[in-house]
């Protein structure tokens, strides 16, 4: 039987995940005896992140003589070449927190550096672009001193917060949802983030340089995170299927999401997030929670729009969609929907490099016109998959 693209997610949702179900189990058994289109299902894999879990579930014995010695083999190139980055990432960072404890400056590490001295014990698993480092305001110019006399460079003037040294990349950001830069974020997250600063521990112990979020301020973190970036690779929502599982394992595990998730109004954040995982991974979520985050107050076409991402829908602005819902107010709305549509200068700058004149009518004119024509296509493409 031929395996085509929908098949081919739906093995990636069984497979992405750290421990197997007897039922997922069977499910791969049945899967890869199938005619699979074993190149095409890679790719999938690496552009969704999952290769490295793919290849740590097919490498076992009851499924490796099943799979063709060419996708094993490519599997475990990949896993390597992760590996091999991720480990250079993790000394780089751990030399760094002893430089900022001699410093004076805490910096806390946020999504896929935070998770892989986490639940993903092996750095082969998990991959991540670059290393997402936030510190306060008021150590932002001494942590991006102390990274040039490092020897980080500062290639692109218009990403003053991102800097490079080889093949390692630090993104600086102030908050999670970098307000700083993007300041209509202001109606999505509180900018008082203390409490978090409060909560954090250490990375690598004994060292007081990096920290990591307390693990239920990281959950609701990381569902911002995957949000903000419109759900668009399944690996964040395994980071955050594996960290409820975590959370969830202990008593009061389900209570201390609630709380959290309340006190930092995340509420539809974390919800949408639940529903996915509990879609795609098959992960009961109690009734009563998901009732204390507001379910009844859904609008239909905010579960309509997560039915779409279940079915394979995806779109870049499916956040913007889904955090006008969290925005009280019709005016906030309004100026959300301005901000976003016309950034600030900074941000314009960095949207069209190429173009000095990043204030000029032809600029905004241009960027009008292509939200339309993305609107327009985004509506297209979401009533093919509503009738499909």
């Amino acid at each position: 039987m031929t395996v085509n693209w929908q098949d081919m997610v739906k093995f990636l949702w069984c497979a992405s995940r750290m421990c197997l179900r007897q039922e997922d189990i069977g499910y791969i058994l049945d899967f890869v005896k199938r005619d699979v289109p074993w190149e095409n299902l890679i790719r999938l894999s690496v552009a969704e992140g999952v290769a490295g879990l793919l290849y740590h579930h097919l490498k076992k014995p009851e499924f490796v003589n099943l799979v063709p010695e060419p996708a094993i083999r490519d599997l475990e190139a990949i896993y390597v070449h992760t590996k091999k980055y991720c480990l250079a990432y993790l000394k780089e960072a751990e030399a760094l927190s002893v430089r900022l404890e001699q410093a004076g400056i805490p910096v806390i590490v946020l999504q896929g550096l935070s998770l892989l001295t986490g639940f993903y014990k092996d750095p082969g698993l998990r991959p991540f672009g670059d290393a997402d480092l936030m510190v306060r305001p008021l150590h932002m110019q001494r942590l991006k001193q102390l990274l040039r006399k490092a020897g980080y460079e500062l290639p692109v003037p218009e990403y003053p917060d991102l800097l490079y040294k080889g093949n390692i990349c630090i993104d600086i950001h102030t908050h999670i949802l970098n307000l700083d830069r993007i300041q209509n974020r202001r109606y999505l997250f509180p900018e008082d983030l203390t409490p978090m600063w409060e909560g954090a521990r250490p990375l690598f112990d004994p060292h007081h340089g990096l920290f990591v979020l307390d693990t239920c301020d990281n959950f609701v973190a990381l569902a911002a995170h995957a949000l903000k970036h419109s759900y668009s690779h399944l690996i964040w929502l395994c980071d955050l299927h594996e960290g409820l599982l975590q959370l969830t394992g202990e008593p009061g595990g389900w209570g201390r999401v609630v709380e959290h998730t309340r006190f930092w109004k995340q509420e539809r954040v974390v919800l949408y997030a639940l529903l996915l995982i509990e879609a795609i991974f098959r992960l009961k979520v109690p009734e009563t929670v998901k009732t204390a985050l507001g379910i009844r107050r859904l609008g239909l076409f905010e579960r309509h729009l997560i039915r779409l991402k279940i079915r394979g829908f995806s779109s870049s602005q499916l956040c913007t969609v889904l955090w006008l819902y969290s925005i009280r107010g019709g005016v906030d709305k309004l100026r959300f929907i301005g901000e976003t549509i016309f950034p600030r200068r900074e941000i314009m700058a960095q949207i069209s490099r190429d173009n000095l004149q990043t204030q000029s009518r032809s600029i905004y004119l241009k960027r009008v016109l292509q939200t339309i024509i993305l609107a327009a296509r985004d509506l297209q493409r979401a009533l093919g998959f509503s009738l499909s």
